[in-house]
């Protein structure tokens, strides 16, 4: 999915943090800091009887891998806050108690060779202790410094959503950035509840209804199934079509982003669609990720983004894998950012999203030099080069197109033509992950990207329109030498060139954006595009857009996925615009861009410009929702359906489809199960984190370093 992740040999989901410089076995580094929140407020932290000297330091020992601080120390020193409790004699981010004007050292130890620094940051995000990255396993550093109050978290800033841990400074305040407020970043919504529509699957990656006169769901499993699921009777026991013969073998990896055998996985089957005419003709279509060629292998590419068209039974009753008939073979360099489900417009066209191809920052190889000379090159604004970061549209009744010519290119894309260099097929670009598309009864066309440090977004997606990536993430300034700095620019452009094949059109701004942290709380990580709801069952409900979020554990363990909701303003289905705000436009080759905006530069400075934005709510499950949100569905009657599991990684059974339904029709949740995976991977869609640092600054702090 994506959310999101360690780079370089250690992804932990969707987040590749940190990334190796092929080219000179290097890590780069390049300073970074974390989202932080509001002013902090205090929560009582006594310190009676902690007897702190403050002539002596205290010394604190933590070891750093990526899952975590580890601390196997006395659970009942001091400086560890009594909610700390340990796990089979290991705290993993413990919470600090610390007493203004004490001096502390922190002594750590590179513990799996991956880069770490510990650094110490206020609510804000603003760095107050700095110190040097260390990358040699065994290798110790010692970090000194005076409590003060403002101190709010330490961090490893490589690795900021899985090595981060609370400090409460005083015994009458604290910076606490995971504490919850009360009030959130959403809103309350509407109240509702789940029902289990079949289970015993993975991870389910993409839900599809036929037009047929049977009554059926289709469910793709990251594994290679695609799974028959009738609205009474669960999942068949055979899948409809099983191409895991012809897929990538999840956990082996080709390109340099990954560590062989790691548990997250981006790659699989992805994405499913049939024919507006399946009932006649049988034809659906599969999104997967192949095994690379030899050539590519020998570049260091990682895989195959395959989409192809195959051939049902007479009687509709399952399909032969060998029906196949490639339409897309979209190199990718490396295995995240691989988007997800596809979809055809009211127009009878296929729209398919396509990742940037991965890594983070696009300053890896297989992103090539764009337009945008102040960041590192990047395909999300290339559209003559690749078809990585865009939305494609093609003709499946159409021929003379692709590897196999089997399609044809609609005469209005907007790079269509012997006469454009753009590349044909590309509908939209200027995305990184697009994660979840669909279109409402009004012909309106949802597209959700994942963002990497900062920020989430979906859009309403027109024809040749720029969503922004890698300018802009979100609303906001993207940089990629301090991704996760917020407003490390705040003067990036508004608009692509007016120069062919760009013809100046305004970049454009999302109808959806939310942080991946606001005043100490996670919001969450990794935004899952959903549907527009247009039924009457659940009151409160109709006429918005249900998405969510993969998950809204910082360590991304924990399966604490949200479901979210989106209010359109005011006559918005009278003609409106996609945004609060009309600007309506037409663009240089006549494409219309209701949504342009533009991009403020005070964008860049952290805040949501909520005026300009659909109204965001949560949904309330009453007796929780104890799951990773992987994709929605939609079936005929307009209901939705929510795909989850309990784990991370695409392993074990705990996969489900559920379907939303009233609150006193609901289910109980079941129990949360232990994440499968490794030690040191579990994982989403995936964002990224910071990909290093400089050396410190050296404000209150002395660091020692061994190696």
């Amino acid at each position: 999915m994506t959310n999101d992740s360690t780079p370089d040999e250690q992804p932990v989901p969707d987040d590749p943090d940190a990334e190796r410089d092929e080219s000179t076995s290097r890590w780069r580094t390049s300073r970074r800091s974390v989202l932080g929140a509001a002013a902090a407020t205090g929560i009582g932290a006594g310190f009676a009887g902690a007897g702190f000297a403050q002539e002596q330091a205290t010394t604190i020992q933590l070891v750093g891998v990526t899952p975590g601080w580890q601390y196997e120390g006395d659970p009942n020193a001091p400086y560890i806050a009594g909610d700390t409790t340990p796990t089979e004699g290991t705290i993993t981010n413990p919470t600090f108690q610390f007493q203004p004007g004490q001096e502390y050292e922190v002594t750590w130890t590179n513990g799996d060779g991956q880069p770490h620094d510990f650094d110490i940051q206020d609510a804000d995000g603003n760095t107050i202790v700095d110190s040097e990255l260390l990358s040699e396993q065994g290798a110790t550093q010692t970090v000194t410094f005076t409590a003060s109050e403002e101190m709010a978290q330490y961090i490893c800033t490589v690795h900021p959503n899985t090595m981060v841990g609370d400090i409460q400074v005083g015994g009458g305040g604290t910076g606490t950035m995971a504490g919850m407020q009360e009030d959130g970043f959403f809103a309350q919504g509407t109240e509702v509840g789940f029902q289990t529509v079949a289970e015993g699957m993975t991870a389910p990656t993409d839900f599809a209804v036929a037009d047929e006169d049977q009554d059926r769901y289709f469910v793709a499993d990251q594994t290679g199934e695609l799974w028959v699921v009738t609205p009474d009777g669960g999942r068949q026991d055979e899948p409809f079509v099983d191409v895991s013969d012809r897929m990538v073998e999840l956990g082996t990896f080709y390109g340099s982003y990954a560590t062989q055998g790691q548990s997250y996985d981006e790659r699989g089957l992805l994405g499913v669609e049939f024919h507006p005419e399946f009932q006649e003709n049988g034809r659906f279509y599969l999104h997967y990720s192949a095994p690379p060629t030899q050539e590519l292998q020998d570049r260091g590419w990682d895989h195959i983004e395959m989409v192809s068209e195959f051939q049902a039974s007479d009687d509709l009753s399952g399909a032969d894998p060998n029906s196949e008939a490639v339409l897309l073979a979209i190199p990718s360099p490396q295995y995240n950012h691989d988007a997800g489900a596809i979809a055809f417009g009211p127009d009878d066209y296929l729209y398919v999203p396509m990742g940037d191809g991965g890594g983070a920052n696009d300053d890896m190889y297989g992103h090539v030099d764009d337009w945008y000379g102040r960041n590192a090159g990047g395909n999300g604004q290339d559209v003559t080069q690749n078809m990585l970061g865009d939305v494609l549209r093609i003709d499946v009744e159409g021929s003379g197109a692709g590897p196999q010519g089997n399609y044809g290119i609609p005469e209005d894309n907007p790079f269509a033509g012997e006469d454009n260099p753009g590349i044909d097929e590309i509908y939209a670009y200027g995305f990184r992950n697009p994660y979840g598309v669909s279109f409402d009864s009004q012909g309106n066309f949802f597209v959700a990207d994942a963002g990497q440090d900062l920020w989430e977004e979906a859009d309403i997606v027109e024809r040749g329109g720029n969503y922004g990536w890698n300018v802009k993430e979100g609303t906001h300034c993207f940089s990629t030498e301090n991704p996760s700095q917020v407003g490390a620019i705040t003067d990036c452009p508004d608009s692509e060139p007016d120069e062919a094949p760009y013809d100046g059109s305004q970049l454009q701004d999302p109808i959806v954006e939310f942080p991946h942290q606001y005043q100490g709380q996670s919001v969450g990580i990794t935004i899952v595009g959903g549907h527009r709801y247009e039924a009457d069952t659940i009151s409160g409900l109709t006429g918005d857009y249900v998405y969510g979020i993969w998950t809204s554990d910082p360590s991304r363990e924990a399966p604490d996925g949200r479901v979210l909701t989106a209010t359109p303003p005011e006559g918005f289905d009278e003609g409106g615009t996609a945004t609060s705000t009309p600007t309506g436009t037409e663009t240089g080759m006549g494409t219309p861009t209701g949504t342009a905006t533009g991009t403020d530069a005070g964008g860049g400075q952290g805040d949501v410009p909520r005026d300009r934005l659909w109204e965001m709510r949560e949904l309330v499950f009453a007796d929780g929702f104890p799951f990773f949100v992987r994709m929605f569905g939609r079936d005929t009657d307009g209901e939705l359906y929510v795909l989850v599991s309990q784990v991370g990684v695409p392993e074990g059974d705990t996969g489900r489809v559920l379907r939303i339904v009233p609150p006193e029709e609901g289910e109980t949740p079941p129990e949360t199960g232990t994440p499968a995976g490794t030690e040191t991977e579990t994982g989403g869609p995936q964002t990224e984190g910071p990909a290093g640092k400089t050396t410190p600054n050296g404000n209150e702090t002395t660091t020692t370093t061994e190696e």
